[in-house]
């Protein structure tokens, strides 16, 4: 069999896989950041191309990425998905077609290179970066991280100038398009040591990697820096090991697979404990089998491809992401090809193929949850307890106008709050649950506000807390929280919301105190005299009360074609009653 026949297999493969993806829509997570609302997307001049090299999209630097999404903008708009989808298609059929060249290179096999490049198409964790599309980068970055490997790998080979500069070239543009590129520093040192060159030689010529990386180090921890949602009580690092461990069993057994994992509620579980031993085990393995480089340069290339995204690095979200064991697992299949004996590699080729066909059916199974948005986080909630699925899922209900689903997942996290949650993203919540409760349970309406203002507190919080206290007849409550609000909230209903309350207590004092607040903060129209007048009247100031009815009706012979106003007919006869008196 030819090479292009074998790479037009796997392209045939992979569209098999995931061609269904190309009727899905955008999801409803963070692609709205990367792509509907990125203003660099939206239009492709001198401006918007500054503007993605100088800033970041979601909190990460992309900028190679955005100019993918802004190029596709261009050409197809994005009133659909399908053209974003079927670059992400086309992306990891082109990673495919490279992981079988890198192979050929390393296996020295090209039966065994052809298998390690469907392993690698078919394989459930790849389906998170294909069918996600903000998580083009993933792709991105690894068809410059392994045309990188190839390049330097050739400079090896041959010292020829222009395969290294590819590579550091490739570099550059994997680093553009995600930081994850980085561990590639130290692939070049692990096809140093399998290629039998000593460790430490052309030190120089790692240098310029070297500076780009440091660049990309800072500028990464510029835009991200010390982001983190981390819910244990534990040192995070604890975790690491079981991170690891966790890419290295769902590369064999990949089921279970979602969109936001959960963090462990405490470090010292059975399978925490059980990865601790077995990356033990694992780092033995290394230094007795040290002869065998493939077996070291595989096993280190899965680490070194992993390391940023464990607790040592980052704790952002969740323990595991599927999308990080995209390039990752590669580095197992080279592991265990070396430990294969000579005799024995044809039946392992047979078996890695059939392995390939039956993750081919699991990754086609796991592209069906990508169908909407509101599918993912309920498959998500098949295999992970937290409720930070239930409120995204809610949120999308809500937002849907499916209320009694959406507050169903809102209550669920009202029970069992779910501490990655922004402040912004509860206050939401609340005020939904207070929202669509306000007529079946006014109490809870009151709970669930005042909830939302303790999350976010603000005007159109305090307010929604005031209305539901009122309504329960919780005039102390209402009253404190109208008053908490910004006099400059939406002039002039901080004075006209007062005015409603002490007019319906009674409380005619503090109704004349607040309306003159409300003249002398300028809000001098008809409404506020003819208040403040009617609260005179009531607490027997009638002096005030007629200046106040004198102004309200010179505002009132001013107005054009003005119909006869009922309530200055009704303060006058009030005022005359008095006067009589």
């Amino acid at each position: 069999m030819k090479d292009w026949h074998r790479i037009a297999l796997t392209s045939l493969l992979a569209t098999g896989i995931y061609a269904g993806s190309l009727q899905y829509g955008f999801t409803a997570i963070d692609d709205g950041g990367q792509v509907l609302e990125n203003p660099f997307v939206q239009s492709l001049d001198w401006g918007s191309l500054k503007g993605m090299f100088a800033s970041a999209t979601v909190g990460m630097y992309q900028p190679l990425t955005t100019l993918l999404f802004a190029l596709i903008n261009a050409v197809f708009g994005h009133d659909s998905a399908t053209p974003f989808h079927l670059f992400s298609l086309l992306l990891h059929a082109v990673n495919a077609a490279l992981v079988y060249r890198v192979g050929q290179r390393l296996l020295q096999r090209d039966a065994a290179a052809f298998v390690l490049a469907l392993l690698f198409v078919a394989h459930p964790l790849a389906v998170e970066a294909v069918c996600w599309v903000s998580a083009t980068s993933t792709l991105l970055f690894t068809g410059c991280f392994l045309s990188a490997v190839l390049a330097y790998d050739r400079f090896l080979a041959s010292g020829e100038q222009r395969h290294y500069g590819a590579a550091l070239g490739f570099f550059l543009l994997g680093c553009l398009a995600k930081v994850q590129m980085l561990p590639f520093i130290g692939v070049m040192f692990l096809l140093d040591h399998l290629r039998g060159r000593p460790l430490l030689t052309d030190l120089a010529r790692k240098l310029p990697f070297a500076v780009f990386a440091a660049g990309f180090v800072a500028i990464s921890l510029h835009f991200r820096g010390g982001q983190t949602a981390f819910t244990g009580d534990y040192a995070a690092w604890l975790l690491t090991p079981a991170q690891f461990m966790w890419y290295a069993v769902k590369a064999i057994v990949p089921v279970n697979l979602g969109i936001v994992y959960d963090w462990p509620a405490e470090p010292w579980t059975a399978w925490i404990v059980g990865a601790y031993v077995g990356l033990a085990a694992w780092a033995v393995a290394v230094v007795r089998w040290r002869a065998n480089r493939l077996f070291v340069f595989g096993s280190l290339f899965f680490f070194g491809n992993l390391v940023l995204h464990t607790a040592l690095a980052t704790t952002f979200l969740g323990p595991y992401a599927d999308r990080y064991g995209y390039v990752s697992v590669l580095g197992l299949w080279l592991a265990a090809w070396s430990l294969v004996p000579e005799s024995r590699r044809i039946v392992v080729v047979r078996v890695a193929g059939a392995a390939a066909v039956v993750y081919a059916g699991l990754a086609f199974a796991q592209t069906q949850h990508w169908r909407s948005t509101i599918d993912l986080w309920t498959h998500n909630l098949t295999h992970e307890s937290a409720t930070f699925s239930n409120g995204m899922r809610g949120a999308l209900y809500y937002e849907s106008g499916q209320f009694a689903r959406a507050q169903r997942d809102f209550e669920k996290v009202d029970r069992t709050p779910d501490p990655r949650f922004e402040p912004e993203k509860y206050s939401y919540l609340y005020t939904a649950l207070g929202l669509m409760t306000t007529d079946s349970e006014p109490e809870n309406s009151l709970r669930y506000f005042k909830q939302a203002a303790k999350w976010k507190p603000h005007p159109e919080s305090f307010e929604n807390v005031a209305v539901a206290a009122k309504k329960l007849g919780d005039f102390e409550t209402a009253e404190a929280f109208y008053l908490k609000c910004d006099k400059g909230f939406e002039p002039p209903s901080y004075y006209m919301n007062l005015s409603t309350l002490y007019f319906e207590t009674q409380q005619f004092e503090k109704g004349a105190d607040i309306m003159t607040q409300a003249i002398d903060a300028g809000c001098n129209d008809i409404l506020c005299y003819k208040m403040r007048c009617f609260f005179r009247i009531e607490s027997r100031d009638i002096p005030g009360a007629l200046t106040d009815f004198e102004q309200a009706m010179a505002l009132f012979n001013a107005l054009p074609d003005a119909e006869p106003d009922p309530i200055l007919n009704n303060l006058r006869s009030m005022l005359l009653r008095h006067m009589e008196k």
